[in-house]
């Protein structure tokens, strides 16, 4: 698989997260989850075809993981890039997506990191101000409690479970 990126999302001792752009498309997904499901040593725990993702297990003491990754590599390389057929730009048969599905992902988790960030640098300038004054001191806090409130707001359904 040299000059493409792997599949392999994660992978420890027992367990691979498979996770690709072209696995959201549903021929290519039932056909990766199919022969994955055909492999001796490993096998299939979750799916979800919405955001073409596997998790795999299987037991680190009888497959090394070395072995394991090598054949899912080889065996996902086959489906997500066959010699025989060039890349299809367009997805014939898109995996219907939510109403209303919130921000990507990685949007929401720029936004939490920066939060979270903006809410240390404000707790550590609030601490600091102490010394210096009770307005100084005051506008830091608010400038946290302000960080807060965006760190809560893109974290509300964990809060509220």
């Amino acid at each position: 698989m040299t000059g493409r990126t792997s599949p392999i999302a994660s992978a420890v001792p027992g367990r691979i997260r498979v996770r690709h752009p072209l696995l959201r498309r549903t021929d290519r997904f039932q056909e990766a989850l199919a022969r994955l499901e055909a492999l001796d040593a490993i096998r299939v725990s979750g799916s979800n075809p919405a955001v073409g993702s596997v998790l795999l297990s299987y037991d680190s003491a009888a497959v090394t993981p070395e072995v394991a990754r090598s054949q899912v590599e080889a065996l996902l390389s086959a489906v997500l890039h066959p010699a025989e057929a060039p890349p299809v730009p367009d997805d014939p048969t898109p995996v219907p997506v939510a109403e209303g599905k919130p921000a990507a992902p990685e949007l929401k988790w720029r936004i939490n990191r920066a939060a979270k960030i903006g809410m240390m640098g404000s707790m550590a300038a609030t601490l600091a101000a102490l010394g210096v004054g009770k307005r100084v001191h005051a506008g830091f806090g608010t400038l946290f409690v302000a960080f807060m409130l965006v760190h809560m707001t893109v974290q509300r359904k964990r809060l509220f479970q």
